[in-house]
């Protein structure tokens, strides 16, 4: 029967890959075996801060897309305002040049 290969989630040695029984229930032995060599934790250490650190910049990187997107929206609503403005003006200018044309022609 093959033992499987397992990795550990243990405080002391998180990280480090096992063999360990494939049986489940009452059939499970107590068959056990490092894959590696304890001088190898050294690489899952490494691995570990390697992965913190991504942790961390990751974590920044939702900050900076998350004020970015407010501020996306901060703009888009002055654009909307801006344009209402300008629609604004633009049909009080149309409306006064009518106004002018009618009572300079007197229609």
């Amino acid at each position: 029967m093959r033992a499987p290969i397992c990795i550990s989630n243990r405080p002391w040695s998180r990280g480090r890959r096992f063999y360990g029984c494939s049986q489940l229930g009452e059939n499970r032995c107590n068959f056990f075996q490092w894959y590696d060599k304890e001088e190898d934790n050294g690489v899952v250490e490494d691995l570990k801060d390697d992965l913190e650190m991504l942790q961390i910049k990751i974590r920044k990187f939702e900050i900076e897309n998350k004020e970015l997107k407010e501020l996306v929206k901060s703009l888009k609503a002055k654009s909307v305002k801006r344009r209402n403005k300008a629609v604004f003006y633009k049909l009080a200018f149309f409306t006064s040049w009518i106004v002018y044309v009618l009572v300079k022609f007197g229609l």
